[in-house]
């Protein structure tokens, strides 16, 4: 816990954290606490190591961590990491990754929430406009479509 609270002020997250429920707190302990982060010693990863994911920064921390939950159907949970990374993301390659959760977590609720769909949809544009992930998105859209009336 204290490696997460010492994350959280380094990537200026405390406030967000704070806001969280009891129940979202110990979710982002779950599914941050394999995450490699830059203020932390990172075993095994050489520099500039291709294979190693590092995070450097808030918007990568919220949107990695929600990435982790998102298999779990914890899917209120991402979205609120989700957003406030998107109101963050100084970078393009974040708010894209950003994206493409949320694009995620709405395709999975597309058969139960016809606006789903339509959510899913404005993030893969979103991704297309980025430059990110295009051929994901296009196909992502396509196979929406078909359920849009």
């Amino acid at each position: 816990m204290q490696d997460l609270v010492r994350t959280l002020k380094s990537f200026g997250l405390t406030e967000f954290y704070f806001s969280l429920s009891v129940d979202d707190k110990s979710n982002f302990a779950k599914y941050s606490k394999y995450l490699n982060c830059t203020p932390q010693k990172i075993p095994n990863c050489s520099p500039n190591c291709e294979g190693c994911f590092v995070v450097t920064n808030g918007a990568q921390f919220l949107w990695a961590t929600a990435a982790n939950a998102i298999p779990h159907r914890e899917f209120e949970f991402a979205k609120k990491l989700l957003d406030h990374a998107l109101s963050i993301a100084a970078d393009p390659e974040d708010a894209a990754w950003t994206h493409a959760n949320l694009a995620q977590i709405h395709y999975d609720n597309h058969k139960l929430d016809p606006e789903a769909g339509k959510k899913s949809i404005l993030h893969c544009r979103e991704l297309i406009k980025l430059g990110f992930m295009k051929s994901w998105a296009t196909n992502m859209i396509e196979e929406l479509m078909v359920f849009q009336v």
